[in-house]
């Protein structure tokens, strides 16, 4: 079965999306190890406030952008809840 040219462009296009993506994801993880620094407590890790005021603003930034709020949260939790782990790990706490 041959793949359409239209399915091929559309990956082609998801690909380069993910060369912009990733290197955005690491800087992201690394200022996450940053921040880690400044916290004592698993409690200060987790920053159950703070969670929620970045879900809230990137689900606004998802409705502002066209759409898809739900899926955009959905994605950013599981972001945070991997580097909140890491953090942890960092830490030994």
């Amino acid at each position: 079965m041959s793949i359409p040219p239209e399915l091929t462009e559309i990956r082609e296009n998801i690909d380069r999306l993910d060369d912009r993506i990733v290197p955005l994801l690491v800087e992201r993880i690394d200022l996450a190890l940053r921040a880690s620094d400044y916290k004592n407590t698993v409690q200060e890790v987790k920053g159950a406030d703070r969670v929620r005021a970045v879900l809230d603003k990137v689900a606004r930034r998802a409705e502002n952008a066209g759409g898809h709020e739900d899926v955009v949260r959905k994605i950013y939790s599981a972001v945070i809840t991997e580097l909140t782990e890491l953090q942890l790990r960092k830490k030994g706490i």
